[in-house]
């Protein structure tokens, strides 16, 4: 994986008309700003590395092929690259149907400092995590584009085709879902 490259949206935006235009190198270029963040949210959604890896690929290509249907319409590059990552991640469940899609791989971390700390901060992340997976498939997106991708909520709006008042809402709910699942657990 890449690390992450910061570009304006003045960058980017040269990048993909060269990248509409036929130039790998420019392509490249998106490929690596982004691919961390596309990963990330695609692994948090199927939860298997090997599989997240896959379908990142899978992403990527279909954005290469579909450059030239591509627009700039204001809403950022990579709005546009998380709603084709969303039509992968359903279609790679509608073709698997994975008798668990909680089941995953745990990536290994090391024992730095306080052990005991870092297994119980993993668990909570893997308990955050399953309470959101349980979410209707609308409130997991938002959530997972919000606060793990950091996206403000007019891309989110535009990458899943919503209002960005109906992203707010559907934000708000999956909130409080998440507390009242979080909370009952406790008991």
């Amino acid at each position: 994986m890449s690390g992450p490259t910061l570009m304006t949206a003045q960058q980017e935006t040269e990048l993909v008309d060269q990248a509409i235009a036929g130039d790998r190198g420019a392509f490249a270029k998106l490929y690596d700003a982004y691919y961390d963040r596309v990963y990330r949210h695609v692994y948090y959604r199927v939860g298997r590395v090997e599989d997240a890896e896959d379908l990142t690929q899978q992403i990527f290509l279909q954005a290469w092929r579909g450059l030239g249907r591509y627009q700039q319409t204001g809403s950022p590059f990579h709005a546009w690259l998380f709603t084709i990552a969303h039509n992968v991640v359903v279609s790679f469940y509608r073709r698997a149907k994975p008798a668990s899609y909680l089941e995953h791989d745990l990536r290994e971390w090391r024992a730095e400092g306080n052990p005991e700390r870092e297994a119980e901060e993993q668990w909570e992340r893997e308990r955050v995590r399953k309470a959101v997976l349980r979410l209707k498939p609308d409130q997991q997106q938002v959530i997972t584009m919000r606060f793990l991708e950091h996206l403000e909520h007019r891309d989110i709006a535009a990458a899943l085709g919503k209002s960005e008042g109906n992203v707010r809402v559907i934000q708000h709910r999956a909130l409080q879902e998440l507390r009242r699942m979080l909370e009952r657990e406790e008991r």
